[in-house]
C-alpha cells in the first residue's frame, strides 16, 4: 500500500543532493481514509453533467495522510517522499500489531513512522463484539510490541492519540466510550515516553473544536464528523495541522536530511 509521490531534482547550481525519505502510517480507517474514484471525477475542464450516472473504478486514499504526503512534498519539492499507508479500516491494536509485524519482517525501515490505534479496541466492546475487543493491558502489550519493533527498523516514530467519538450513540454512552479510550490514550502517552518516541495529543484540540462546533439547541456537533467515528474534510483538516505543528516545532524532516541514513526505508 504505497502512494509514490514524484520528486524533481534540485534546479542545477542549488547544490542539493536528492534524498527519498520513506514515511509510514499504521492505523485504523482514520488514516487509510478510502474514497471512491472515477477519473471522469478529476478533470475540472471536463466535469459530467450534473445529473449522469458514473462508474465507481476504484478506491484511493484521501485524508489527512493524503494531504500531508502533499504538504510534504510542496515543501520540500527537491526531496522525493515514499508514502506507505498500512491503515486499516475496522482495526484493532491486535490487528495492526500483525501488520506491524508483517511489514518489516520483509526487511522494510522508515524514515519516519505514524503509529495510531486503540479506538475499534474500545469500540468494539460496546458494540458487543467481545471476541474482537481489545482491553487496556492487550492494548498496552500490543503497543509496546510495536515500538519495539519500529524502534529497530524506523529513525523516528511518532505514536499518535485517537480521535474522540462524535454522537455515535447516545449522549450516555459517547461519554462512557470517550471515558473509556482517553484511557488508552494515556497508555499510548506513556508508551511513547517509555520507548523515545514522539507522542502527537490530537484528542484535546479535537474535543476543543467540537465543543465550539456543537449547535446550541444540543444538536449533534456538525463539522468533524461523517458518522461520529470517521472524519470529515474538516476533521481531516484538523488532523493535517496538528501534524503539521509537530513536524515543525521538532523539525523532524530537516533532522532527517541532515542526519544520516539508516535502513532500507532511507534513501
Amino acid at each position: 500500500m504505497r502512494e509514490q509521490l514524484p520528486h524533481r531534482a534540485a534546479p542545477t547550481g542549488a547544490g542539493q543532493r536528492h534524498r527519498t525519505l520513506t514515511v509510514g502510517f499504521f492505523g485504523t480507517s482514520i488514516m487509510e481514509h478510502l474514497e471512491a474514484f472515477n477519473a471522469q471525477m478529476t478533470n475540472q475542464a471536463t466535469l459530467p453533467a450534473i445529473g449522469s450516472t458514473v462508474t465507481v473504478e476504484g478506491w484511493r486514499w484521501r485524508g489527512w495522510v493524503h494531504r500531508l504526503a502533499l504538504s510534504l512534498r510542496a515543501t520540500w519539492p527537491h526531496v522525493g517522499f515514499e508514502i506507505r499507508n498500512h491503515g486499516q479500516g475496522g482495526a484493532t491494536s491486535r490487528d495492526i500489531a500483525g501488520i506491524v509485524e508483517r511489514d518489516l519482517a520483509t526487511g522494510a525501515g522508515y524514515d519516519l513512522a505514524f503509529l495510531g490505534v486503540g479506538i475499534n479496541d474500545v469500540w468494539r466492546h460496546f458494540q458487543g463484539r467481545l471476541s474482537e475487543a481489545v482491553d487496556l493491558n492487550e492494548y498496552t502489550q500490543h503497543l509496546e510490541a510495536m515500538l519495539g519493533r519500529l524502534g529497530g527498523s524506523t529513525r523516528t516514530t511518532i505514536v499518535m492519540s485517537e480521535t474522540p467519538f462524535g454522537p455515535l450513540e447516545d449522549p450516555d454512552t459517547v461519554t462512557a466510550m470517550n471515558g473509556e479510550l482517553a484511557r488508552y490514550n494515556e497508555a499510548a502517552r506513556a508508551a511513547a515516553a517509555a520507548h523515545g518516541a514522539l507522542f502527537l495529543d490530537v484528542w484535546t484540540p479535537f474535543s476543543a473544536a467540537a465543543r465550539h462546533l456543537a449547535p446550541a439547541d444540543g444538536d449533534d456537533p456538525a463539522g468533524l464528523w461523517s458518522d461520529g467515528v470517521h472524519l470529515t474534510e474538516l476533521g481531516d483538516t484538523l488532523l493535517l495541522q496538528q501534524a503539521e505543528r509537530l513536524l515543525t516545532e521538532h523539525q523532524i524532516i530537516d533532522r532527517l536530511l541532515s542526519s544520516r541514513p539508516r535502513g532500507k526505508g532511507s534513501g
